[in-house]
């Protein structure tokens, strides 16, 4: 689910909450998982790219899926989309629906 922190201000909240109701959310954690299923030590960045999704959407859900047992982190590597240092993404034995 869609998360803002209790010291975010009421417009983090709202949002947090209309991308829920709205099923972007869920959507989006569905492209990720895919893409991360397919192509196992993606960044957030290249998932992006692979995906479609606009840049930051992927960075919002990954944890949330990773939260949820589906993904995990990898090691670091530099990212072919930003070049920089960032956490590769990779499917959880048993945790492809």
């Amino acid at each position: 689910m869609a998360k803002s922190r209790r010291t975010d201000p009421v417009t983090s909240h709202q949002a947090a909450h209309e991308v829920e109701k709205s099923g972007r959310a869920a959507s989006h954690r569905a492209m990720c998982l895919a893409s991360v299923n397919m192509r196992p030590g993606q960044t957030a960045a290249e998932i992006a790219v692979h995906t479609g999704l606009e840049r930051h959407a992927p960075s919002r859900r990954l944890p949330e899926l990773r939260d949820q047992g589906l993904i995990a982190n990898g090691q670091s590597r530099v990212c072919t989309a930003t070049g920089r240092l960032s956490l590769v993404w990779l499917p959880v034995a048993g945790g492809i629906r």
